[in-house]
């Protein structure tokens, strides 16, 4: 590997790490919001707070970039790598605000499964971020989250085949709106992990 100084304050790669936590935290409150019987506007409200926070999170980040002499990443890096974690927040809110802009009430099993893989990827995308400073372990990082990429692709299917087979035109489009945007989270990780992987190989 080449030889490369870091310096001893990481904070960047600290709120990195947080991003990603917003994350896992608007994919515990989704989890409620789907699993209740009724319209929560109050869970609603909290993934509103964690999506706000993220975007926070990723002003930091960038307002450190730029005061920062030396930083662990090259700060276009720093830059993607907080747009797709931003991004994820903000397709999870989407996705609440679909369910309670249109009552999607009792959603099938494909949207906890989905929530299940997202919170995967968001827990192992907060490791890897407080790694970015070593470069350890990003290998095993970027192979788990290639297979859950795949897995939540082919759940997108499924859930878009069960749509298709069980719902009429509108309320299916409805639907469509929360299961397109379930995916597009996981995309974003997917896009993070990609982007990890970028920065392992150049700094081989």
């Amino acid at each position: 590997m080449a030889l490369r100084i870091f310096p001893e304050d990481e904070l960047v790669l600290d709120l990195l790490a947080d991003m990603s936590g917003q994350v896992t935290e608007s994919v515990r409150l989704l989890s409620e919001l789907l699993g209740s019987p009724e319209i929560d506007v109050a869970t609603l409200d909290a993934i509103r707070e964690c999506e706000a926070r993220s975007t926070d999170l990723y002003f930091s980040v960038m307002t450190t970039v730029r005061s920062t002499f030396v930083i662990p990443i090259p700060r276009q890096d720093v830059y993607i790598l907080g747009h797709w974690l931003n991004q994820a927040a903000e397709e999870l809110l989407a996705v609440g605000e679909a369910h309670v802009a249109y009552a999607l009430t009792r959603p099938p099993s494909y949207a906890t499964d989905q929530l299940a893989v997202i919170e995967r990827m968001s827990e192992l995308t907060t490791r890897a971020m407080r790694d970015l400073g070593s470069l350890q372990g990003l290998d095993d990082y970027w192979y788990e989250m290639l297979r859950l990429g795949k897995q939540a692709e082919r759940i997108y299917q499924l859930h878009m085949s069960h749509l298709l087979e069980h719902h009429k035109a509108i309320p299916a489009l409805r639907r469509e709106r929360a299961v397109r945007r379930f995916v597009g989270a996981a995309r974003a990780l997917g896009r993070v992990s990609t982007e990890v992987g970028r920065i392992v190989v150049a700094e081989s």
